[in-house]
């Protein structure tokens, strides 16, 4: 096993209780971190929704444009601007303000100071209760970036920070209850047309389905977190990041 994956778990075994907490997140101002346009719907655009409908003010940062998706046959000037106005509409239908930090799609690993003053400007500006973004091990190098730098973005008395899955599925500690939102969460993810052309995002349902296993009997659909505190994300980053 990879020494970073041994890591993760051994910290996971001092934080975890019997098995992942099931409800809503209790929290009126989240910050949605999405590397890419598509990456808030697969994650956790249920959850996004659900906190909107409660009355929550949710705000979706994106980090690139998505300019490189490959496979696409688009000029990489329209294909970013056609992201951005289909990420636009992903936010509109899961009720959520949208924001870019125009850093380049790809190259997040060589941007890591843009990268975390965009991200701790964004979280002093907007004051979130609690922030969602990629788990620190999910598996593309432009999510494991954001995870990284969110860990230097945030001081010991920042917000809850709630890592979701998009590439790679993680050992979680709270399960939210999508099905009533799981209409619009397709439809959000339904928005990226163009990521689309290059991957069929309809997968990202079977995850979501699969996690009712643990918690709601097989039963409707559901999203899943590995939720820290700023102190336990930011020891865990070091940790992995030592490993």
């Amino acid at each position: 096993m990879p020494a970073d994956a041994v890591s993760l778990l051994r910290t996971l075994r001092s934080i975890r209780g019997e098995g992942p907490v099931t409800g809503p997140p209790p929290f009126g101002r989240a910050l949605v971190v999405a590397p890419h346009p598509d990456d808030e719907a697969l994650g956790c655009g249920g959850t996004m929704a659900l906190l909107a409908d409660s009355g929550a003010e949710v705000s979706s940062l994106w980090v690139t444009d998505g300019g490189a998706t490959k496979a696409t046959g688009h000029h990489a000037e329209a294909l970013a601007e056609m992201r951005r106005v289909e990420a636009e509409r992903s936010a509109r239908i899961l009720g959520a303000g949208p924001r870019f930090l125009g850093l380049p799609d790809g190259q997040l690993g060589e941007r890591s100071e843009e990268l975390v003053s965009g991200l701790r400007d964004a979280v002093q500006s907007f004051d979130p209760e609690v922030i969602f973004a990629p788990w620190l091990l999910d598996g593309t190098a432009d999510h494991r970036a954001v995870s990284s730098a969110l860990a230097d973005a945030v001081d010991e008395y920042g917000p809850a920070i709630w890592g979701y899955e998009v590439w790679t599925a993680l050992i979680p500690n709270r399960i939210v209850d999508v099905t009533k939102a799981i209409d619009r969460k397709r439809h959000a993810v339904a928005a990226h047309e163009t990521a689309a052309e290059a991957l069929d995002l309809s997968v990202a349902e079977g995850l979501a389905r699969w996690r009712t296993m643990q918690t709601l009997g097989g039963h409707g659909y559901a999203e899943a977190f590995l939720a820290l505190s700023a102190p336990q994300y930011r020891d865990l980053a070091a940790e992995l990041s030592a490993g």
